[in-house]
């Protein structure tokens, strides 16, 4: 019987040891799983995200860029339709005043053409008003 105990101790040490066995196959399969997933991650970060986040980060200054020129196109825009409106105004003044100048060069000839008219037309009669006066009337002249 002792013979029998004893063996049955070693079995139950030889389980226990096979159990122990597979307790340390286990733990190093999930330490193996572990590093295997950690590698995935690793290879997903430079596989997938770095460049999806480059692409985005591409995209995002593409569109910043975009929206900037827009702007300046805008604000250009705008400033060549106010140098349009100044320069436009800027032209009818000038047109006015061109204008006004010329009536009021008009309006100085008017006025000497008709004091040279009168003057004129007072130096073509005096010559009747002296006949009339002194009372000798030619046969021409009929008043």
């Amino acid at each position: 019987m002792a013979y029998e105990l004893q063996a049955a101790k070693t079995k139950q040490r030889i389980k226990d040891e096979q159990m122990q066995i597979k307790v340390v196959e286990r733990t190093q399969e999930i330490l193996v799983q572990e590093q295997e997933i950690q590698r995935r991650v690793r290879e997903l970060d430079s596989t997938v995200r770095r460049p999806a986040e480059a692409e985005k980060f591409r995209l995002e200054k593409l569109a910043e860029a975009n929206k900037n020129r827009l702007i300046m196109e805008s604000e250009a825009e705008a400033e060549a339709e106010i140098l349009r409106g100044e320069a436009e105004a800027f032209a009818i003044e000038a047109k006015a005043k061109a204008e006004a100048e010329k009536m009021a060069k008009k309006a100085d000839a008017w006025k000497e053409y008709k004091e040279a008219a009168m003057l004129d037309m007072m130096l073509e009669s005096m010559p009747k008003v002296s006949i009339l006066r002194t009372g000798a009337l030619p046969r021409e002249v009929d008043i």
